[in-house]
């Protein structure tokens, strides 16, 4: 019972910090929205920042854990990035709260908070470096600094939560199949 009412909080959490931001956000507020009372919301949670932290460490790790997957496929690099690409947008269209709260309010947690949520990213940065001078060595990608290629492909994803509606005229895969392809016919040979 305990984890689903904890659940609730995060949801609830989730939805406060997308709306109003991580700052504006109370304590009081996240208790009001899943009906308890304030003293009893600690009960579940240490505290605010705890919560923000968990929520942007359940995130990035999911993005960790598929991307982990993805290298270890046999397919081509250029499949890879496609399937790397999907899965990013995928992710972020999926919950596009979820994904505010990890893009743009994760950087209100305090320093060593943030050290964790950032070592976990980087991570994620390694990972799509280590997929694109694959491809260079491969033969399938242009020479050239994977990091900033990484980077870039990752910039223009992330920005996807500020613009993605999920009743829009476009969905996440068609999303993912056209910046795949302005992405492949910039870095392929």
């Amino acid at each position: 019972m305990a984890s689903n009412k904890y659940e609730e909080i995060v949801l609830a959490a989730v939805k406060l910090f997308e709306k109003k931001g991580y700052h504006a956000t109370s304590v009081q507020d996240i208790a009001d929205a899943v009906g308890l009372q304030k003293g009893s919301l600690y009960h579940y949670i240490s505290g605010k920042e705890d919560l923000l932290l968990g929520v942007a460490q359940r995130a990035i790790t999911e993005f960790n854990l598929r991307m982990e997957r993805i290298l270890a496929g046999e397919e081509s690099s250029q499949e890879k990035m496609k399937k790397a690409m999907e899965m990013h947008l995928g992710l972020i269209t999926h919950d596009v709260q979820l994904s505010t709260v990890l893009l743009r309010e994760s950087v209100a947690l305090g320093e060593k908070p943030q050290q964790v949520v950032q070592e976990a990213t980087d991570l994620y940065l390694t990972l799509w470096t280590r997929l694109i001078e694959e491809g260079i060595q491969r033969g399938e990608f242009r020479p050239g600094n994977a990091r900033m290629t990484a980077l870039a492909v990752l910039g223009a994803c992330n920005w996807v939560y500020r613009w993605y509606q999920e009743s829009g005229t476009m969905s996440s895969d068609k999303v993912a199949e056209i910046y795949a392809n302005v992405f492949l016919d910039g870095i392929a040979k």
